[in-house]
């Protein structure tokens, strides 16, 4: 059983198509691609440090050409054969940053909101989770978990199509969840902080990553036009005094934090993976401590929170 009797009869439906009845005119072609790829029988799957297929196959450049047509690939990087996916991110740094906080997930049912391609699910498996549900609405991403997973054949990673809020679980609890990146896109960050709080059994642990503001903003930086490091949507992007009191309103106890952690030019950048603008393009090139925009240049951070019983 996957997570729960009602997640493994949600998902079920997802493992012979993972699209499921999403409507895309590219679908098709990603359908085409998956199913081209090899799914090999004799292979070293390696997920501890890295994520890291091999074994044996005579088609390398037939391999990283269907790969590459999976573009843009935004996290990883992934090694598959002698194929190295060096996708825009360098999730493996955030993971390290993560795994400095010591949170055990050895045995534990989580679930990833807005995980993208899978490239942090595949790394709670090297740290011992049990199952990993994925909630990621991008088909892009979910086109590149379904590749992924045709190398790394996980049973205990699923993934949906969807966005927490079109998800209502009515009997099932997970043990961690994560949101990272996702709250400074929120309009309603309150809400979305209780919607993940809803699928945590009590005494679980949330973890929220995001962007924080300096605190001379109060509780939350606001954009002009919902633009803020030349990403859309940016709603509030909150000072580490805002988060907090978002999470004492929603009685969400604080268990530890990390260190603010600029963004770099090496963490995040263009590639021939991600071939489009990428964080050159988001710092002022006159000031590099000022965003495009004119915000003070973005400062990540963990927290990782306690649902009370």
């Amino acid at each position: 059983m996957f997570v729960s009797c009602e997640v493994d009869n949600l998902t079920k439906p997802y493992l012979s198509n993972p699209f499921g009845k999403k409507k895309d005119k590219r679908i098709e072609s990603w359908l085409e691609i998956i199913n081209t790829l090899p799914c090999p029988a004799n292979k070293k799957v390696s997920l501890e440090s890295e994520v890291r297929v091999d074994f044996e196959d005579d088609t390398f450049y037939e391999l990283k050409d269907l790969l590459l047509r999976l573009s843009p690939w935004r996290k990883g990087p992934f090694h598959i054969r002698d194929i190295f996916i060096d996708s825009e991110w360098r999730s493996d740094e955030k993971w390290k940053r993560f795994k400095k906080l010591n949170i055990d997930l050895k045995e534990k049912n989580i679930l990833d909101v807005g995980s993208g391609n899978g490239y942090y699910a595949f790394r709670m498996l090297g740290d011992g989770a049990n199952n990993i549900l994925c909630l990621e609405p991008n088909l892009v991403h979910v086109s590149q978990f379904a590749a992924l997973n045709r190398f790394v054949t996980s049973d205990n990673i699923r993934m949906l199509p969807e966005r927490l809020e079109n998800i209502k679980f009515s009997d099932t609890k997970f043990d961690v969840v994560f949101s990272m990146g996702l709250l400074y896109h929120q309009r309603d960050p309150s809400q979305h902080i209780k919607d993940l709080k809803n699928t945590l059994k009590d005494g679980g642990q949330l973890v929220i990553e995001t962007i924080v503001s300096p605190e001379a903003y109060g509780n939350f930086l606001e954009p002009s036009e919902g633009r803020y490091a030349s990403m859309p949507n940016v709603h509030y992007v909150h000072t580490d005094k805002g988060c907090k009191k978002l999470f004492e309103e929603l009685s969400l106890s604080l268990q530890c934090e990390s260190y603010n952690t600029r963004t770099t030019g090496q963490e995040q950048r263009k590639t021939e993976w991600m071939p489009f603008k990428s964080f050159e393009s988001a710092l002022n090139p006159s000031n590099l401590d000022l965003t495009i925009e004119g915000y003070p240049a973005p400062e990540r951070k963990f927290y990782v929170l306690e649902k009370e019983a």
